[in-house]
């Protein structure tokens, strides 16, 4: 298992799709946590934390040296991966989840 540090790189072997594995991917990466198939841990060194995502299915896990990396990643897969506006992708997936319901 590799350590990737491009952000770029992973996404595009991770291969994320749909709204809902983009929307698991921002929530696992923004609250450390499982979230659909992807989890995220933090580790704390001297000078503030570290993160390490990891997706089900793909072998390699995606290193964020730092805070600023992290809220970089999650701004590259908002504007990357979704349309929502002002940058609020709970509403964008709210809309999203909207929309696909037939009533």
């Amino acid at each position: 298992m590799a350590k990737i540090t491009n952000f770029e790189d992973w996404l595009a072997g991770v291969n994320p799709h749909g709204d809902e594995d983009i929307y698991d991917l921002y929530n696992s990466v923004s609250n450390f946590e499982g979230s659909g198939r992807y989890y995220t841990s933090k580790e704390v060194k001297n000078d503030g934390y570290e993160y390490f995502v990891k997706a089900d299915g793909f072998e390699d896990e995606l290193h964020l040296d730092s805070d600023e990396t992290k809220f970089a990643f999650l701004n590259h897969v908002k504007t990357t991966y979704t349309d929502a506006s002002e940058n609020d992708i709970d509403k964008w997936y709210e809309m999203k989840k909207e929309l696909g319901r037939t009533d």
